[in-house]
């Protein structure tokens, strides 16, 4: 769904299953982050979480210090995360997307093919508190 909808604000894919990026490994765990996204020359290091548990903190730990090793700018698209997660990700200069399908349509999981426009809020759009 996100692979549909991010390049309709700009973002282009460049990446998938990311451990190696531009020269830069990461090799201190077996993690990889799911997508690598450009858009105006910046390099985002993507997270998608479709889970309604939040991220463990572990991990969202390794996958900040993965985007800083390997040159990228972090956005985590999420279904919830709490507000220290949110907090935490604005200070290594990213940026965090929260979607609620289960609260927007009753339902738990809807995987429309695209996103429609301005169902959407993207970096650049947000508010400097990522919410």
């Amino acid at each position: 769904m996100f692979d549909a909808a991010l390049p309709t604000g700009g973002f282009m894919p460049r990446a998938k299953d990311v451990r190696e990026y531009e020269g830069r490994k990461w090799e201190q765990t077996a993690h990889d982050l799911d997508r690598v996204f450009e858009r105006d020359g910046v390099r985002y290091g993507v997270e998608i979480k479709n889970t309604l548990p939040y991220i463990d903190r572990r991990e969202l730990q390794i996958k900040l210090a993965m985007c800083e090793a390997l040159g990228l700018r972090p956005l985590f698209i999420m279904r919830s995360a709490p507000k220290s997660y949110i907090h935490q990700v604005n200070q290594a200069g990213g940026f965090v997307l929260r979607f609620d399908l289960h609260e927007k349509l009753g339902l738990p999981v809807d995987c429309p093919r695209a996103i429609e426009t301005g169902s959407r809020e993207l970096p650049g759009q947000f508010t400097r508190s990522g919410v």
